[in-house]
């Protein structure tokens, strides 16, 4: 059988069974499932058995009773591929809207914070010309990697900045800096550079490590070593107000010290820390607007800027 024999076998499914089955897997109920999607429950079972026949196998187990039902090994195939279908419509969506608004269009920017904020002066400077006098730029937070991604499949975010590596065939990428790790202390207090295990001794703040982020304890742990852990913050504010009160030491990527202000001074380790990576991402499955490839050339450009000898100097004139 050619492939349009097999699309052809399919041609009776429409795209709600695919949601409905989606629900029930996640809802394992029949009945939540119909509450969610604004169905009777009569009609998700229709949709269910439709897919049901026209796949050929048995997608869902029905235990019976109150027991929960669950998605069959088919199901959950079957699942996978409709949300690669839905991830592909937001992106037709995505593509369509952008066309409609041509370059009036906003960038919309994900946006993991942790210091990246850094960057983003130099980024608009480098995007302030005539021809980007109406652009916009729109940001999207989220603290982790895989919402991140899940956003630029779905179509909701243009871009993103992510820690490498990412192995995502539906996203491209380019490598933006490595972000070497500093001390960040108390100016009021004289702070040698530590060996690892002072440093494990040490009141350490970071921020909260989650994923890739989570490599700081990871290497300590290599040496089995237990770092003290007293403060884990997203905010850098938080973070810095906590060492300038001399609460602590700030373990730190040294692009999220460009800001900290004069009650700080900050410490060069040579305790081998692995460097944080940071690139930026897009959908494979959409074209790239003009002003988006301006924005990615951009953001290129001022992170090769900050990078080497020019990055180290910025920081140092913050220590100062």
């Amino acid at each position: 059988m050619d492939r349009a024999a097999h699309v052809n076998t399919w041609v009776g499914v429409e795209f709600r069974h695919f949601l409905a089955l989606e629900a029930v897997g996640n809802e394992a109920s029949f009945h939540r499932a119909a509450e969610k999607l604004g169905y009777t429950q009569s009609a998700i079972s229709q949709q269910i058995a439709t897919l049901e026949r026209v796949v050929g196998q048995k997608l869902v187990e029905r235990p019976g009773g109150a027991q929960p039902v669950r998605l069959t090994r088919a199901g959950e195939i079957v699942v996978q591929h409709a949300r690669a279908i839905e991830d592909r419509l937001a992106n037709a969506q995505a593509d369509l809207v952008a066309h409609l608004e041509g370059s009036r269009a906003p960038v919309r920017l994900g946006y993991f914070g942790r210091g990246v904020g850094a960057l983003m002066p130099g980024i608009f400077r480098r995007l302030d010309t005539e021809e980007n006098a109406h652009l916009q730029i729109r940001v999207v937070e989220a603290r982790r990697d895989d919402e991140l991604l899940a956003m630029i499949r779905g179509g909701e975010v243009d871009v993103a900045f992510v820690n490498l590596p990412i192995y995502e065939d539906e996203c491209e990428y380019v490598p933006l800096l490595e972000d070497d790790y500093v001390l960040v202390v108390d100016s009021r207090k004289r702070q040698n550079v530590p060996t690892l295990e002072e440093l494990a001794a040490m009141p350490l703040i970071s921020f909260k490590q989650t994923g890739k982020t989570c490599q700081l304890t990871s290497y300590f742990e290599s040496f089995n070593l237990e770092p003290n852990w007293v403060v884990a913050s997203n905010d850098i504010e938080s973070i810095y107000a906590f060492v300038a009160s001399g609460r602590g030491v700030a373990l730190l990527p040294r692009l999220a010290t460009l800001s900290l202000g004069a009650e700080v001074e900050l410490v060069e380790l040579d305790n081998g820390f692995p460097r944080r990576r940071i690139g930026i991402a897009w959908s494979a499955a959409r074209d790239q607007s003009a002003v988006t490839r301006e924005f990615v050339a951009a953001a290129v450009a001022e992170a090769g800027a900050l990078s080497a000898a020019g990055f180290r100097r910025q920081a140092e004139r913050v220590a100062a």
